[in-house]
């Protein structure tokens, strides 16, 4: 068997150095310090040692300018245009007053005539310069009371008793209707429709009135009245005696 040299015991410790240095380096700073000659192989001398490669030289040179970031710019406030100039106007002429009507002057009293004495002649009477004023115009008649208008007047149309149609005699008193609301833009028409009947039937009355009004109007409305013109009332049973089976056509602001 071979036996272990002076030499080769030194690699081996040396060896086992390294790899105990690469795996437990905080280890062994602790511990004592290692006699590197001891630890250096004997064949490795300044002659046949080999520097190590130098790193290259950094480079120096001027780092480029950082661009500076865009100046933030304020918007200027808005001015407000300055107020009109107010002037004065021209002044307002006066309301021109009616003069006060001024009366002739009064003429003066005649001096009755003395009789003249006999013998002495009489002296001519003094004569007195005649001055025409001007006729002044007569005061305005003052305006005669507004005479008051007569009551609105009333056209009926009679239906038969139990019909909800236009009769034929409905083309005369719708005519009379439209001719006096287009001569008038502020009457209005009010429709009062009666249906005969009794106390037990007065709602079926008040339907049938209620009919009869709206067809009325419906006519209307076919020769350009408008029907906003047109008040449907549907009364139902008439309590005052009249017809039973009527439309009274009301005229109102004529």
């Amino acid at each position: 068997m071979r036996r272990w040299g002076h030499a080769d015991r030194k690699h081996l410790a040396a060896a086992a150095l390294c790899a105990v240095w690469t795996l437990f380096p905080a280890a062994l700073s602790a511990a004592a310090p290692v006699n590197i000659a001891a630890a250096t192989p004997a064949g490795l001398t300044l002659e046949n040692a080999v520097p190590l490669s130098v790193p290259p030289r950094p480079s120096l040179r001027t780092p480029p300018p950082v661009k500076a970031p865009p100046r933030l710019t304020l918007p200027q406030p808005l001015e407000a245009p300055p107020p009109p100039a107010l002037t004065e106007g021209p002044a307002q002429p006066a309301p021109r007053s009616t003069t006060a009507r001024t009366q002739p002057p009064a003429a003066a009293p005649a001096q009755p005539q003395q009789p003249a004495a006999q013998g002495t002649p009489a002296a001519p009477a003094p004569v007195t310069p005649r001055t025409d004023t001007a006729a002044l115009p007569p005061p305005p008649e003052a305006a005669p009371p507004a005479a008051s208008l007569p009551p609105s007047s009333v056209l009926s149309l009679v239906f038969p008793a139990d019909a909800t149609n236009l009769p034929d005699a409905a083309d005369a008193v719708v005519d009379r209707i439209v001719e006096r609301l287009r001569a008038s833009d502020t009457a209005r028409l009010q429709l009062r429709s009666y249906a005969s009947g009794t106390p037990d039937t007065a709602r079926e009355a008040r339907q049938r009135a209620l009919a009869r009004a709206l067809a009325l109007r419906e006519r209307l409305t076919a020769f350009g009245i408008r029907s906003t013109r047109v008040d449907v009332r549907a009364l139902g049973l008439d309590e005052g005696g009249g017809v039973p089976d009527r439309i009274d056509a009301v005229f109102l602001n004529e």
